[in-house]
């Protein structure tokens, strides 16, 4: 399936719209992470990024944005075993 689309100006950068049978047959949805790459024939190559797999770490911080977060520490009182720490 071959189609057509034009480069547009959005903001500072450009774009393309891609025709949802596309998107639909690559699988790909919003906010789906996609690598470019251009080969020896200056053909641009959109590859979706893997899915993390449920249990991984990548799964677990899949929606993490690099923004900060906030923690504290609970103070558990005095060990109550042998404990090294």
């Amino acid at each position: 399936m071959q189609e057509a689309t034009v480069i547009s100006q959005w903001g500072n950068s450009k774009g393309i719209r891609v025709p949802v049978e596309i998107l639909r047959k690559a699988q790909v949805d919003l906010n789906d992470k996609l690598f470019f790459e251009v080969d020896d024939d200056k053909r641009i190559i959109l590859t979706k990024a893997p899915t993390p797999k449920q249990g991984t770490l990548e799964y677990l911080f899949k929606e993490y944005d690099d923004g900060r977060f906030q923690t504290e520490l609970v103070d558990l009182g005095e060990p109550k075993g042998n404990e090294k720490w």
